[in-house]
């Protein structure tokens, strides 16, 4: 077995004394039950509220795989979760619940965040101009080649600057993000 191995706490919104606890030997096989309290001091989940325990809640591989194709193209995470809801015959049937969808959203966004954002930012503003010809951007980089800024504009925006001559506004926020660098939008302003 491993050296670091995860407990997980007791539960004491009941004070539910119900427990198990197992020994293994060095090699892992070997299993041996050391305590057992199995009086419960509540009810158990009924059998229509057993979906809902955490122990019983799983994104498969497939539902996942619809989760991030379905957000991943602009569909809320409550579309994508009811959708899949429909396709089984209710949220019960699911296997999990939505803020299990909400978590797995975000984790998939985080982890693709994190992988590199400079990197990251620069793949979603390629894939955008190879879909939009008339979509165009700047990513600006220090002398270590590290991200300092960037813009884009899209082929819409463009057409309604030519039409309208629209105003644009720049904008500095105030706050700044976890790099200590300052979002500063451009917001278009049409009358159309």
């Amino acid at each position: 077995m491993d050296e670091q191995q995860k407990y997980r706490k007791l539960d004491t919104r009941t004070n539910c004394l119900a427990c198990i606890y197992f020994n293994a030997d060095k090699e892992g096989k070997n299993w041996e039950v050391t305590k057992f309290v199995e009086e419960h001091n509540h009810p158990l989940a009924s059998e229509n509220d057993r979906h809902l325990l955490r122990s019983h809640r799983n994104i498969s591989t497939v539902q996942a795989s619809l989760l991030k194709n379905m957000t991943g193209v602009g569909i809320r995470t409550t579309d994508a979760y009811n959708f899949l809801a429909d396709e089984v015959g209710g949220v019960e049937n699911v296997g999990f619940c939505k803020s299990d969808a909400y978590n797995f959203v975000q984790r998939e966004r985080r982890a693709l965040i994190d992988s590199g954002d400079a990197i990251s930012l620069s793949k979603v503003l390629q894939d955008r101009q190879s879909e939009d010809n008339m979509f165009s951007y700047d990513i600006l980089t220090d002398e270590m080649n590290r991200l300092i800024g960037f813009l884009w504009i899209d082929g819409h925006s463009k057409i309604d600057y030519d039409c309208f001559g629209d105003v644009i506004v720049f904008d500095t926020t105030y706050r700044l993000n976890k790099y200590n660098l300052a979002c500063a939008p451009f917001i278009a302003v049409n009358h159309n």
